[in-house]
């Protein structure tokens, strides 16, 4: 149970109440540009650092990345109209991937709305479709009220962004309010309701029954912390464990259990995702644990196929049953409602693990063995999977891994082992949008400086954001960026070779981003021979600032997604 902080009835500007009740929920880091102004300028700066970011989207971005490694709510803020809507793109991906998110947004005077003030906009319509909530702060008194209704709002039931509107004639009235934290809705999830108890036996009963189970962790397995009741369950049962992107660090790759990312994106050439989507197409039970079941992981929602009983557990109860016939349905908290399955005695079956992780065990040995031919060749220019499995050799529970959306995705889920318990990998798998892996990268450091952290992005998707190295060298935030430079837009350039035989204009410049990383006063060096690879990356790990590794690569090498290597369907847009 949380500490119950008194109340303090105080008289101050709204500015200042709502600053100090931010302070109260332990904020540490505003991400934005100095607005909502009069916020800002009453600020306790040794408690509540502001970043200044280059762009309000990466803003929402750095505050996601944040928010996901600190398991407290990320707070991102922007001026009205253009700045407000710039918020939208990083507001969605924290909406779909479920992640609290507060954005503080100076909004204009309540006597300036409808008379084409600058800028002006309609906030509320603007971003209601993005966020669980939009709250405008519209008497002075309710100032604090409204910051603790987006604490609890953001961080229960499923997680997700929430806006508040700044007036900036009401941020500066003097009023009387209490400040106070309800500190249960400081971190997430604030709530943790478990299933009922006739549905919980239901579920138990069915695994009992099972004779080939899977578990299919997604990523509220990991926002829930649920990555040891996984793991215990799974050993129980004898059930491998297949993770949707999202969910990739909630086993092992080292654990027998472990049968990797499943999907799309990961089953294509050297990829080792068909290992977990031939576990789910033989499943004849599947107990799916905080996942959207999504298009891609779900490979077009043929898998699991038709008689294959599902039972799915989730905070959310529009999910279970959306895209496939759902035999028990489980709402509550993952980790709570694991635990209660752990404890049926019917989901204790010795002696099922061991057979089936060495069975396991041996077809990753073998992808393994085959992944090791083209990561260690020493063909210019390189493979990218020479600096995947150089990345994935340094791998500790101390790495985090930030990637980007697109082939980079592929990748890194299928090319780079995860080793830690719980979620230390973070990408934009609720959109799958490039361009932001760098501010995500950013905002996890922030929340774990004692963290080593490697963002790995394409030159694509690094051209987005790549002003905010300037971000992190004035910041301090070192770390270690690798660009996959093939001077195209990959996936774009070879989905349309699939679709037509030819591609239009994919191709970029050939940019050497070491260079611009030093004019942004960070640190780097091309790479462009395979062999320099493992000591460029030894250098970038030990560097005091972000270092960038701009890696040229063969513009002609796939990601592992499948369909885009060989004759068939084209695949899904990653």
């Amino acid at each position: 149970m949380h500490e119950r902080l008194s109340s303090q009835t105080r008289t101050a500007k709204v500015a200042q109440l709502m600053a100090d009740t931010l302070a109260l929920y332990g904020v540490e880091f505003l991400f934005g540009m100095e607005d909502p102004v009069y916020l800002y300028h009453h600020l306790d700066r040794t408690k509540i650092r502001p970043i200044t970011i280059r762009d309000e989207k990466h803003g929402a971005i750095m505050a996601h990345g944040y928010a996901k490694m600190s398991k407290r709510p990320g707070i991102c803020t922007s001026t009205f109209g253009p700045g407000a809507t710039n918020l939208i793109t990083g507001l969605l991906e924290s909406q779909k991937s479920s992640i609290p998110v507060i954005a503080l947004i100076q909004e204009i005077p309540a006597n300036q709305r409808e008379r084409n003030a600058s800028s002006e906009i309609d906030h509320i319509a603007a971003l209601t479709p993005f966020t669980k909530k939009v709250l405008r702060i519209d008497t002075p008194e309710r100032c604090c009220e409204v910051i603790r209704r987006a604490f609890r709002s953001a961080t229960s039931g499923r997680p997700g962004p929430v806006a508040i509107l700044c007036p900036a004639d009401i941020m500066n009235i003097e009023t009387t309010a209490d400040t106070y934290a309800e500190l249960e809705f400081a971190t997430f999830p604030a709530s943790r309701p478990r299933a009922a108890k006739a549905e919980i036996e239901m579920a138990a009963g069915l695994l009992a029954s099972a004779e080939r189970p899977v578990i299919i962790a997604g990523g509220g397995s990991i926002l829930s912390g649920a990555s040891q009741e996984v793991i215990d369950l799974a050993e129980r049962l004898g059930a491998p464990v297949a993770t949707t992107m999202n969910g990739r660090g909630t086993i092992p790759d080292s654990h027998p259990l472990s049968a990797g990312t499943l999907g799309s994106s990961t089953s294509g050439i050297y990829g080792r995702g068909h290992i977990s989507n031939e576990a789910v197409s033989k499943a004849d039970v599947v107990l799916i644990v905080g996942s959207r079941t999504g298009q891609i992981c779900y490979m077009n929602w043929q898998q699991p196929g038709p008689e294959t009983r599902i039972i799915h557990l989730d905070i959310d109860p529009e999910e279970p049953g959306r895209n496939f016939r759902t035999d028990v349905t489980l709402i509550g908290d993952a980790r709570e409602t694991l635990a209660e399955l752990i404890a049926s005695p019917v989901t204790n079956k010795p002696g099922r693990s061991g057979a089936i992780g060495e069975a396991l065990v041996a077809k990753n040995n073998e992808w393994k063995a085959s992944f090791k031919e083209i990561s260690t060749s020493t063909a210019i220019p390189m493979r990218p999977e020479c600096v995947l499995g150089e990345i994935s050799n340094r791998m500790d529970p101390q790495t985090i891994l930030v990637t980007d959306a697109s082939y980079v995705t592929g990748w890194a889920f299928s090319h780079i082992d995860n080793v830690s318990v719980g979620g230390r990998i973070l990408s934009p798998r609720g959109t799958g949008g490039i361009g932001w892996s760098l501010p995500a990268a950013l905002g996890a450091k922030l929340a774990d400086p004692s963290a080593k952290v490697v963002c790995l992005t394409g030159d694509g998707a690094f051209g987005y954001v790549m002003a905010e190295m300037e971000t992190a060298a004035r910041c301090d935030i070192p770390v270690v960026v690798v660009v996959i430079n093939n001077a195209t837009l990959g996936f774009q350039k070879h989905f349309e070779q699939k679709l037509f035989d030819e591609y239009g204009e994919c191709d970029l410049s050939d940019i050497d981003h070491a260079v611009l990383a030093k004019a942004l006063h960070c640190d780097g060096e091309r790479v462009e021979d395979p062999a320099e690879i493992p000591a460029a990356v030894d250098r970038g790990l030990k560097s005091k600032k972000l270092y960038l590794i701009d890696v040229v690569v063969d513009n002609r090498a796939m990601a592992p997604i499948l369909g885009l290597d060989r004759d068939g369907d084209a695949p899904t847009s990653h």
